[in-house]
């Protein structure tokens, strides 16, 4: 972790490096001209961007030029005493590009400023190959083949990989380099985390990922921050910046308590039924949030609890996952074993059985769980993925507990936007959204609505009324049902 006794104030940072590198080999060095830098991540993309922004009175777009063609040399890091690249953000030996001028206008009499757009190479390399191969072997080897192969992304960056359990034997016919990594996230299997089936491929400053929610979930918080509680002082009456580096600046709940799209995505119940064409059969396969909370890996780890009820409907007498026509996948597929003259063949098909639905379902709980939108001071070691953990103070007064236990706990890093401004004030802030797909608090009640009860269940009668010869308010209703 960051040294942050080196620091002089949260949010302090050191621009090393930042050079323009032409198409010719020109070295332009923007360091003092820069005002601000943004670098995104997300674990849903693929590749990093960002943005630059620079106040130039040179004319640089013309000069130099910018084309779009350009490398972008940057390393920043929170000021440390033993720097190491799981620490900076450190793109010398493996250059960005600058692929898009955002905008240019002018600033005074001779100055303009000027925002670039810049991604990593692979991301670039996405755009100009395509696949058309063969593999076979486990879904993490065909991953990093596909990410280090000079004729497709030819990637030197680390790879952190979670193993799959499964094998797979496919051809990618003329296909994206990072849509056939995607298939093969969506047809693999956890070796290590209950065969989770939820891989992610994504990239951080620190390199590539291809995990699951579940390997996220079992790592220790990286940052443990605390509800804004103005500036800190220290023994010496001087701003601690250890203590407000952990300072929870703002957060923002975001909605997500919508139960009927829990419903049509399939988080909380769904059918498969799998047309297997060699056997000749129809297959149906079950799911349900409940049953399958415990073989998950969540955020809170053993005080986790899930986000739903079994209370049931006092109408139906079903609770939520008892209705399992919610969501209905149908796929067909080709399971033979007889392939091989030398015993069973060793692969499997799509997997789309143990794949798709919990894959599914787990996106969606960390989609439309508890999600919050915070503010940090930055730290240059935290990236998309990590675990960090949140501690709110309670606004209820019908509690006398000091934390809101509700929303406080760990999460998941899914978005970030690292902040580096230079201009008026030396400042790096993150905004990220953080997710979890499951509660902290005690569990949800189980009692349903009992049906003799005044209120809650349907108390009305059913009435249909015959309009062919016309209607008027006091014709008679005709008893029955719609």
């Amino acid at each position: 972790m960051v040294a942050k006794s080196d620091l002089q104030f949260a949010g302090e940072f050191l621009v090393e490096e930042c050079q323009i590198v032409s198409t010719t080999g020109q070295v332009y060095d923007i360091n003092s001209l820069v005002e601000e830098i943004n670098v995104f991540e997300n674990i849903y993309t693929a590749a990093v961007s960002g943005d630059i922004v620079i106040k130039d009175t040179t004319n640089i777009v013309q000069n130099f030029p910018i084309i779009g063609e350009e490398k972008l040399i940057l390393k920043i890091q929170t000021p440390q005493a033993k720097p190491e690249p799981e620490t900076t953000i450190d793109f010398t030996l493996s250059p960005l590009i600058i692929y898009k001028i955002n905008s240019q206008y002018g600033e005074g009499e001779n100055a303009q400023i000027i925002s670039l757009q810049f991604g990593s190479m692979e991301g670039f390399r996405n755009t100009t190959s395509r696949v058309s191969q063969s593999y076979s072997g486990q879904p993490n080897e065909i991953v990093e083949k596909i990410l280090r192969d000079e004729n497709y992304l030819k990637s030197k960056k680390t790879f952190y990989f979670e193993p799959t359990a499964n094998n797979a034997k496919i051809i990618f016919p003329n296909i994206r380099p990072f849509k056939c990594i995607k298939h093969l996230s969506n047809i693999s299997n956890s070796q290590l985390n209950n065969a989770s089936p939820s891989y992610l491929f994504y990239e951080t400053t620190k390199g590539f990922h291809f995990r699951t929610y579940d390997s996220m979930c079992r790592e220790d918080p990286k940052l443990f921050l605390k509800e804004n509680v103005g500036a800190s002082l220290n023994e010496k009456g001087v701003i601690d910046a250890q203590k407000n580096l952990d300072t929870l600046i703002n957060y923002q709940r975001v909605s997500s308590k919508d139960t009927v799209k829990n419903l049509n995505s399939g988080m909380i119940s769904s059918k498969l039924i799998k047309h297997d064409v060699y056997h000749k059969r129809l297959d149906l396969y079950k799911y349900n949030y409940l049953d399958n909370f415990d073989r998950d890996i969540h955020p809170d780890n053993g005080e986790a609890t899930p986000i739903i009820s079994t209370a049931k409907d006092p109408d139906t007498n079903k609770s939520l996952i008892d209705n399992e026509d919610t969501k209905l996948f149908v796929v067909s597929t080709a399971s033979g074993y007889s392939f091989e003259e030398s015993g069973n063949y060793p692969y499997q098909s799509d997997n789309l059985e143990q794949t798709l639905q919990r894959k599914t379902a787990r996106r969606q709980q960390f989609e439309n769980g508890h999600i919050l939108n915070i503010e940090v001071n930055g730290q240059t070691f935290i990236q998309a993925g990590d675990k960090i953990n949140l501690e709110i103070g309670a606004t209820s007064a019908l509690t006398q507990d000091k934390e809101d236990k509700q929303i406080s706990g760990n999460y998941i890093i899914t978005h970030l936007r690292h902040t580096f401004t230079k201009s008026q004030q030396l400042k790096h802030k993150i905004v990220m959204q953080v997710a979890k797909d499951s509660g902290k608090s005690n569990v949800l009640p189980s009692d349903g609505i009992p049906q003799n009860n005044q209120l809650g269940p349907d108390r009305n009668h059913s009435k249909s009324i015959d309009v062919s010869a016309g209607h008027s308010v006091d014709q008679g209703y005709v008893d029955g049902v719609i």
